[in-house]
C-alpha cells in the first residue's frame, strides 16, 4: 500500500496524526533529484523537530544540487503497529518516500538509550539491523550525532559513522553519491573511508584512530534558513541560533564540554541578521540563543538589548539555556524580562562548594542564592536547578546539602517555587571522570529518598531512573560485543528507552545475563577503552591530570578569560572574553501599546496538509503567519503575549473546512490589501476568501456560531440507521461528554452521493462523531475514519440564517 492510503486509513486511528503528514512551511521540494538523502531521528516528531544539529545537516544537503534530504522520525508505538499491519516502511515526510528508496540514510544518535529504538526504525522498513546482511539494494546506513564518540557499540548496525561535526562532510558525502552509482555500494563505502572523520567499521576495523570532525568557525553555513515551522507544538517550540560552539569551563564531568572544543563564536552581526531573517520567516514567538555557556558571549548584554530592538516590534521574547548561577546579573535579568519573561534554569550540580570545585565548577552557593533572588525580586517565580547525585567523591553531607540549598533558597525568596531535576552521574567517555565506576543503584536510590522526603514546601523533584542511566553508563562505555544484548533486548519488545513507559531494567538485564556479559566489565577502570579509536582533540595526559586535580580539589582556569591550559584541541591561538565599555542605547519606540484602530472578520478555509491538524494547531499557524505579515497586529497584554485574534468554533483532528472565520485586531490603520498580505504569509493549506471591517464590540464568533454544516464521504451501504430530523422522539446516544438526545442537535440531514447535515452548535450538543458512529453503528474511532469537510457556518437569530461575514 502506498503512501496516500496512510492518511485514509491510518492517521485517524492514532495520537497526534500530525506529526505524521509533512507539509509545514519552508520544507524542500525538488524536481526529479537524482540523490535522495534520509535523516531519521530515533524519537518522535516533537523531540526530533527540536534538535538543532538535525535541521542545520537537512539544510546543508538540500543546498546541494540534485539532492532531496527529507526527515524521517521514530513513529510513537500505536502508528508503528499500523505501519506493521499495513506493511508499509517509514517514509519521509516530505514526498512520503519510502525508507528503502533513498541512497542513504543518516541516524542522528543523540543518546545511547536511542540504539534500540534505532533497530525499531530499520525493523519497520524491513532493512536488515546488521551491515553485514544488508545488500546492495539496501541503502547506505550511517549515523552521526554526540553518541559516535564511542561509535563501537552500534558499529555492527552502521556502515559508516560521522564522528564530530557534520558541517565539514555534507559536500564530500554528496560529491561520492553522485560520482559513484547507486548499485555500486562498496565503492561509495570505499570512498567515504577516505574522508576525514567518517569511520567505516568494514574497512577501518577496530585498530585505526579516527580524528573528530572539527567545524573551523560558526559561518552561514551553519544557519538553516529558512527554517521549517511545525505545524503542531514541538518541545523546545522557538527559533534556535547558536551563538558558541565549544566550552572552555572544563567541568570534568562534560562530556560535551571536552570534546566540543576549541571554543568557536558567532559573529555579533550575523547573529543579528539571521535573527530578523528567522522571525521574519517563521513567526516564531520566542528566539533562543544556543550555548554551552551562553553567558561567556562577548558583550553578551549589548546583544540583547539590539536584539530586543529587532524582537519588540513583533513582540518576540529571547530565552537561554541552562546557567552558571554565579554569572546572572541584575542588568540581564531585565533585559530578559524586557518584552516576556521567558523560563529560568541554573545548573548547579551540587550544592557543596568544595565538591564543585572537585567538578571544576567552583561557584559559591551564596552567589547562587542572590542570583535566584534577583529573578524572584524581578518577576520570576519559579526557578528550575540541575543536580548530580552519584558523583565522585561524594559524601551523604553532599546530598544533605542539596535540602539545606533549598531550603536557603526558598527562605530568601519566600513568595518563590523550585525544580529540581536529579540525575545520576554517568562516567562519559573522554571526560577525565571516564575512569570512575557507575555508583551502586542501592546507594543511588537511597540519595533520591533522602532528598524527596525533607519536608520542603514549593519545591517540585523530577528524576531520571537510576536503573536507566545505568544502562546509559554501560552502552556509551561498552564495545562491539554489546549489540547482541542491545538487539534481544529490541527482540523482546525495547524501544523509546528514554521514556519512563519504553525502559524496562528487566529486559536489560536478562539480555545481558543470556549474553554473558558482566556489566562490571564495562563500568570499571582499565587501561584501554573501547573509545580510545576516536581523537577528540583534547589530549588523554591533560584529562588524567584534571582527574589528579580533581582529587586535590584545586580547579583549572578558563582558557577564555585566562592563560591556555594547553588541553590540546588548538595551537593555542584562541579568543578572548571582551566586553564593550559602552552601553547600547535603545532607540525604538515601543508602537505595541498603543489604542486599538480597527477590526475585521477573515474566511478562511483549511485545506488536506492541516486536515490532521488540531484547533491549536491551526491557531499558532495564524498568529505566526500575522507576526510574518507587515499587519500592525494588536497584541494581548498580560504574561504571554499573542496577537488578539478570537475564532470561530474549532474544528477536530481530521476535518477539512470551506469556510471557518476569525476576528483580527489592528493597532494602527493599515492602507494595503489586508488578504493578499495574510495569503502571502500563510501557508499553502490556509487560504482567506474573504475579509471584512466589523465593529470592534461585535459579539465573538465563539458566542455567536450557533449552526454548522457539514459534508461526509460515506457510501450508501455504510449508513445503518435512520433518523428523522423533524421527529420529537428522542435518540439518547452515549458522548464523550455524557448521553445526549441525538435529534436535538440536527437542523437538517439529506444524502445524495454525499451525505450532508446542518449540526447545533453549543452546550449540549451532538458532535459529527457522534453523529455518524450512530448512523454506521460503528465504534467512534471507526467512525472518524470517513472525511468530513465543514462547509459553512451561521448564526441563526431570530428565525433567521446569518452568514458570520453580513453580522454588523
Amino acid at each position: 500500500m502506498n503512501a496516500p492510503a496512510i492518511l485514509d486509513d491510518i492517521l485517524p486511528l492514532v495520537r497526534k496524526p500530525v506529526r505524521y503528514t509533512g507539509g509545514e512551511y519552508n520544507i524542500t521540494l525538488k524536481k526529479n533529484p537524482k540523490i535522495h538523502v534520509g535523516l531519521i531521528f530515533p524519537e518522535i516528531y516533537e523531540l526530533g523537530m527540536s534538535n538543532l544539529g538535525l535541521k542545520i545537516i537537512y539544510h546543508l544537503f538540500n543546498r546541494e544540487r540534485d539532492v532531496q534530504c527529507e526527515r524521517i522520525f521514530a513513529p510513537w508505538t500505536d502508528y508503528g503497529d499500523r505501519l506493521r499491519e499495513y506493511d508499509i516502511a517509514p517514509y519521509g515526510l516530505e514526498t512520503k518516500r519510502s525508507l528503502n528508496d533513498f541512497d542513504i540514510l543518516g541516524f542522528s544518535l543523540q543518546n545511547e538509550l536511542c540504539y534500540t529504538t534505532v533497530l525499531y526504525v530499520l525493523d519497520l522498513a524491513r532493512i536488515p539491523f546488521r551491515a553485514a546482511d544488508r545488500k546492495s539494494h539496501h541503502p547506505i546506513v550511517i549515523a552521526g550525532g554526540p553518541a559516535t564518540v564511542n561509535p563501537r557499540p552500534m558499529s555492527l548496525v552502521f556502515d559508516a559513522f560521522v564522528i564530530g561535526d557534520g558541517e565539514p562532510v555534507v559536500g564530500e558525502i554528496t560529491r561520492i553519491l553522485k560520482d559513484i552509482p547507486i548499485d555500486r555500494k562498496d565503492d561509495r563505502l570505499s570512498a567515504m573511508s577516505k574522508v576525514c572523520g567518517v569511520w567505516v567499521p568494514q574497512i577501518h576495523g577496530y585498530d585505526t584512530r579516527i580524528q573528530r570532525l572539527t567545524a573551523s568557525e560558526l559561518d552561514e553555513n551553519s544557519l538553516p534558513l529558512p527554517p521549517i515551522l511545525p505545524i503542531c507544538d514541538i518541545t523546545h517550540d522557538r527559533y534556535v541560533i547558536e551563538a558558541m560552539r565549544g566550552c572552555t569551563w572544563g567541568c570534568r564531568f562534560c562530556q560535551a564540554g571536552y570534546v566540543n572544543r576549541p571554543l568557536r563564536i558567532r559573529h555579533e552581526s550575523e547573529i543579528l541578521k539571521a535573527v530578523e531573517k528567522g522571525i521574519r520567516q517563521t513567526g516564531w514567538e520566542e528566539v533562543s540563543l544556543l550555548s554551552f555557556s551562553i553567558l561567556d558571549y562577548p558583550d553578551l548584554l549589548n546583544l540583547i538589548r539590539k536584539l530586543n530592538d529587532i524582537l519588540r516590534k513583533k513582540v518576540v521574547s529571547i530565552s537561554l539555556p541552562a546557567m552558571r548561577g554565579e554569572l546572572f546579573t541584575e542588568d540581564l535579568a531585565m533585559l530578559m524580562k524586557e518584552i516576556k519573561k521567558s523560563g529560568l534554569t541554573f545548573a548547579p550540580e551540587t550544592a557543596n562548594d568544595e565538591l564543585r570545585r572537585r567538578l571544576n565548577k567552583s561557584f559559591s552557593n551564596e552567589r547562587l542564592i542572590s542570583s535566584i533572588s534577583t529573578a524572584y525580586r524581578l518577576g520570576w517565580r519559579q526557578v528550575k536547578l540541575y543536580f548530580m547525585i552519584g558523583l565522585p567523591f561524594e559524601t551523604d553531607s553532599d546530598i544533605d546539602e542539596i535540602n539545606r540549598l533549598s531550603d536557603a533558597i526558598l527562605k530568601a525568596c519566600p513568595k518563590g517555587s523550585i525544580k529540581l531535576s536529579l540525575n545520576a552521574f554517568v562516567p562519559k567517555p573522554h571526560t577525565p571522570f571516564e575512569s570512575v565506576e557507575f555508583a551502586p543503584l542501592a546507594e543511588l536510590h537511597a540519595k533520591i529518598e533522602k532528598i524527596k522526603n525533607a519536608k520542603t514546601r514549593r519545591r517540585e523533584i523530577k528524576y531520571q531512573s537510576p536503573e536507566a542511566s545505568r544502562i546509559e553508563a554501560i552502552l556509551s562505555r561498552a564495545d562491539e560485543r554489546i549489540f547482541d544484548v542491545i538487539e534481544t533486548v529490541y527482540k523482546s519488545g525495547g524501544k523509546f528507552e528514554e521514556w519512563r513507559e519504553g525502559f524496562n531494567f528487566t529486559r536489560w538485564q536478562e539480555a545481558l545475563s543470556e549474553h554473558g556479559i558482566d556489566p562490571q566489565e564495562y563500568l570499571s577502570s582499565k587501561e584501554k577503552y573501547p573509545w580510545d579509536i576516536v581523537k577528540v582533540g583534547v589530549d588523554k595526559t591533560f584529562l588524567d591530570k584534571e582527574f589528579q586535580r580533581a582529587r586535590l580539589a584545586v580547579t583549572t582556569d578558563n582558557c577564555y578569560y585566562r592563560k591556555c591550559v594547553k588541553c590540546g584541541a588548538c595551537d593555542g591561538n584562541r579568543p578572548i572574553h571582551k566586553e564593550s565599555p559602552e552601553k547600547y542605547q535603545n532607540n525604538t519606540p515601543d508602537r505595541t501599546a498603543r489604542d486599538q484602530h480597527g477590526a475585521y472578520r477573515v474566511k478562511y478555509s483549511v485545506g488536506e496538509t492541516f486536515r490532521y491538524a488540531s484547533h491549536l494547531d491551526i491557531t499558532r499557524t495564524i498568529y505566526r503567519a500575522l507576526r510574518r505579515s507587515a499587519l500592525p497586529i494588536k497584541y494581548s497584554q498580560g504574561f504571554s503575549p499573542i496577537p488578539k485574534v478570537s475564532f470561530c468554533p474549532p474544528k477536530s483532528v481530521g476535518q477539512i473546512s470551506k469556510g471557518d472565520f476569525f476576528d483580527l485586531y489592528l493597532r494602527t490603520e493599515y492602507f494595503g490589501n489586508i488578504s493578499r498580505e495574510l495569503n502571502t504569509r500563510l501557508p499553502s493549506g490556509i487560504r482567506v476568501l474573504d475579509i471584512r471591517a466589523i465593529d470592534p464590540k461585535t459579539p465573538s464568533l465563539s458566542v455567536s456560531i450557533n449552526l454548522i454544516y457539514y459534508e461526509v464521504n460515506v457510501q450508501s451501504g455504510d449508513i445503518r440507521q435512520e433518523i428523522d430530523p423533524t421527529s420529537r422522539d428522542p435518540i439518547y446516544v452515549d458522548t464523550r461528554t455524557g448521553k445526549k438526545n441525538i435529534v436535538n442537535g440536527i437542523e437538517s440531514m439529506t444524502y445524495n452521493g454525499v451525505f450532508t447535515c446542518g449540526l447545533y452548535y453549543g452546550k449540549g450538543q451532538i458532535g459529527i462523531y457522534d453523529l455518524l458512529a450512530y448512523l454506521t453503528d460503528l465504534p467512534m474511532a471507526q467512525a472518524k475514519r470517513f472525511k468530513v469537510t465543514r462547509t459553512t457556518m451561521f448564526i441563526e437569530k431570530e428565525g433567521q440564517l446569518l452568514s458570520p461575514m453580513e453580522v454588523k
